[in-house]
């Protein structure tokens, strides 16, 4: 390794690296936790030369692959920022292996590495949702407030809930649902006791289902329709529930969905609540009968087409299916929005809110097209080769010291159960992910800390023997247990890799899962690994625990940027120089902010 890429390497740890939440190759298919594929080109254009190695060995949804590609198709975007890092990479060609257990992940990274031919694609897409409109299309049809006949956009439904003091009933969208100014209440006042409920208090009516599926009764929280959203001759319309709608949805609740439909069990796990997921047992009970209805009619029509892109429209419709498809949909309240805004599901869970949405499937698919074609485009005609692995990355099938560089972002203990977020996606292609071999903190896996660090240093153990002497390895992680960061650094640690430096991933918008925790860390922690040369230890030990947070308390207010002096960034920042200096994380989150607040009331 040449002076030169020394320095680079070095600049490129010096500042936390941005890693936006947008644009077509990020938005092309929802994945938790991804990290944008034009930040992760830089790291490769920095640390390799064109034509070398790279390998992934928790590839997720590929985005080191579409980094790989983007190092042969930099955009003007990628440039600027390597411009205002101070670096200078060497773009060009890469070849990227990439090995992911999930079934979904995989067939999205196949997919967005090794696009067809974005023309063609959108062509044949077109075609398909065109049939479906053909075949299904009456499905969306209602009524507007003038009786004309017009598109249904979405319909909001609503759980019914039962009064803590006398029983009777009322939907959660009456009771909660306020205008002027627009929110969601916590209480309402009962018309039949006349008292205030809290509405938390309250039970949620369920109700007996036949499932025509299943051929058997269930028992589901009842959900009513409680707001139909329409569009008639370009002219959006909203409106309460009428005869016509109920008539409809009867009409569709009798319809039979052909012999192919998946009857899919689903496997639940961590992610599995007794309430809201009452009576959701199978693949088909995530829908409301119009949209599992309208997804299998598309779903029926990819045999139809070329073998060479039915993957392709697979993962269109996949792209769409359980971020916007599902009872999972939802509505949020948002300042000086004077109606709810409709959003998709929340990343990382399998929650069903109280106010579920059921989307237009054909209208956001025809979207999705254009969305997809932008993304196939941005990679198509690349000349850099991304190989991707459907299977675990306790065995790689590669020869000793062949990769010239790995970038991977491991799975951050407990914090995402993938295989069984993905089975809503994965039940449509009739294969699950091997829950056995997901290196995960799991408790309906049956997978504590010491079965993650087992499997971690598996993995570890297999990046030390395919990596070349002098590769590097870039590791992006994120974690509020220090238990959990003790077990990745064991894990590497044992394979023979040391710590080289550390630096932060600035992901620019948070994700659900960050923003929702009951501690949250800004910005995910990147280690640089390397196989090292003669005794390290003499650097290490330089610090304690105690040093590093002393001096980053007292470099905080030097810092220029406000988000550099939130605790949650000081944390990031203590992970960093704990493990470039050979300590152990010894503090979590919660313990590490009570510690900063009490060192600051000590200094005021």
């Amino acid at each position: 390794m040449t002076s030169e890429i020394k320095k680079e390497i070095a600049k490129l740890y010096e500042t936390p690296m941005p890693s936006t939440r947008s644009g077509a190759l990020y938005n092309a298919f929802s994945y938790p936790t991804k990290i944008s594929a034009e930040a992760i080109a830089l790291f490769i254009a920095s640390h390799t030369e064109p034509g070398s190695t790279i390998l992934d060995v928790f590839a997720g949804s590929g985005s080191t692959g579409l980094a790989a590609k983007l190092c042969d198709k930099p955009t003007d975007k990628m440039i600027e920022m390597a411009a205002k890092l101070g670096l200078e990479p060497k773009w060009g060609p890469r070849t990227a292996v990439l090995y992911e257990l999930s079934v979904l992940g995989s067939l999205v990274s196949e997919v967005m590495c090794n696009p067809p031919c974005p023309i063609e694609f959108t062509k044949v897409a077109e075609d398909m949702l065109n049939k479906a409109e053909y075949m299904a299309g009456w499905i969306w049809e209602c009524e507007d407030i003038n009786g004309e006949l017009g598109e249904l956009r979405h319909a909001i439904w609503s759980e019914v809930l039962e009064c803590s003091e006398c029983g009777s009933h009322i939907t959660y969208w009456d009771a909660a649902v306020r205008n002027e100014p627009l929110e969601l209440a916590k209480s309402f006042s009962c018309q039949s006791c006349l008292k205030t409920i809290q509405i938390d208090k309250c039970n949620r009516q369920v109700e007996e289902f036949f499932d025509s599926l299943l051929q058997r009764k269930i028992t589901r929280r009842k959900r009513v329709l409680a707001q139909v959203y329409g569009a008639t001759k370009g002219k959006n319309w909203q409106r309460p529930p009428i005869s016509s709608d109920y008539k409809l949805l009867k009409t569709i609740g009798k319809m039979p969905l052909g012999e192919d439909v998946p009857i899919e069990e689903i496997e639940w796990g961590d992610l599995h609540r007794a309430g809201y997921h009452q009576g959701i047992t199978h693949l088909h009970h995530f829908y409301s009968q119009r949209n599992f209805f309208a997804f299998n009619t598309l779903w029926s029509l990819l045999p139809q087409y070329p073998e060479s892109l039915q993957l392709p429209l697979k993962m269109l419709l996949l792209s769409y299916n359980s971020s916007h498809s599902t009872l999972m949909s939802r509505v949020v309240v948002k300042k000086n929005q004077k109606d709810l805004v409709l959003t998709g599901s929340q990343s990382g869970v399998l929650y069903i809110s109280a106010l579920p949405v059921e989307k237009n499937i054909f209208r956001g698919i025809k979207k999705k097209i254009g969305s997809l074609q932008r993304a196939f485009h941005q990679v198509w005609g690349s000349s850099s080769n991304v190989k991707v692995h459907n299977k675990s990355s306790e065995k790689l099938d590669l020869q000793d010291k062949s990769i010239d560089y790995v970038f991977t972002d491991p799975p951050f203990g407990d914090y995402i159960p993938y295989a069984e977020i993905n089975q809503i996606n994965e039940c449509w292609l009739h294969e699950r992910t091997v829950r056995q071999s997901e290196v995960i903190i799991s408790q309906g896996q049956g997978k504590g800390l010491p079965e993650y660090e087992h499997m971690m240093s598996t993995v570890f153990k297999e990046i030390s023997r395919v990596m070349k002497q002098d590769a590097l390895a870039t590791v992006v992680f994120h974690s509020a247990s220090s238990s959990v960061w003790r077990a990745l650094t064991n894990s590497y640690l044992s394979s023979g890799l040391a710590v080289k430096k550390t630096s932060i991933l600035d992901k620019v918008q948070s994700s659900f899962k960050q923003n929702v925790s009951n501690v949250s860390v800004k910005g995910d922690p990147i280690i640089l690994l390397s196989k090292p040369r003669g005794n390290h230890a003499s650097n290490y030990q330089l610090y304690t625990a105690e040093k590093i947070i002393s001096e980053l308390l007292d470099s905080a207010l030097n810092f220029k940027s406000s988000e550099e002096v939130k605790p949650e960034r000081l944390y990031s920042r203590y992970i960093a120089l704990s493990l470039q200096n050979g300590l152990n994380v010894s503090i979590d989150a919660s313990e590490f902010y009570k510690y900063v607040a009490k060192k600051i009331n000590e200094n005021n």
